[in-house]
């Protein structure tokens, strides 16, 4: 009897929330402290995709950060474009209207400061996105603004597709 093996296939398309709205609207520049935003809707569509994705993001700050503090990401999904959303912060790119507006959102991962010098910051993992519509929420959970340099920060999603193969 065949048996079959599944591999990851080569990589696709990364989808990047960022200022410039290389895909998505995200406009996290001078995010203040202990503030967030949340992206543009972005539309999966109906047709079949991957589920699994890599996540990788990065920002920098306008002044030296503090040494264990985070930016934390989150995602926020909706059942149709405009219904049902995660929380009522509306489908633009916005900020967070309160940190209680977290509460519902999946927690992505957070960038940890590991150092307190002038540089960019950088986290990465993986996630299962089942959902259609979904925005990236970002909340600056430290004591520093992040900075006013728009390609200091991004959040990018990458699709991690299975290909199987009889053997």
């Amino acid at each position: 009897m065949a048996t079959s093996k599944a591999y990851l296939a080569a990589p696709e398309t990364a989808i990047t929330f960022d200022a410039a709205g290389t895909d998505v609207a995200h406009t996290l520049t001078s995010l203040a402290t202990l503030t967030g935003r949340q992206s543009a809707q972005h539309d999966f569509t109906d047709s079949a995709r991957a589920f699994m994705y890599r996540w990788r993001a990065k920002c920098q700050f306008t002044t030296t950060p503090v040494v264990g503090e985070t930016v934390d990401w989150y995602y926020k999904s909706a059942l149709t474009a405009s219904t049902v959303l995660d929380n009522d912060d509306g489908t633009g790119d916005v900020a967070l209207s309160s940190v209680n507006k977290l509460k519902n959102l999946h927690y992505i991962g957070s960038i940890i400061v590991d150092e307190a010098a002038d540089v960019e910051f950088v986290a990465s993992g993986t996630i299962a996105i089942y959902e259609r519509f979904i925005h990236i929420v970002c909340y600056n959970a430290t004591a520093d603004a992040l900075s006013a340099t728009s390609t200091d920060m991004a959040f990018t999603l990458t699709p991690i597709s299975i290909q199987g193969q009889a053997t």
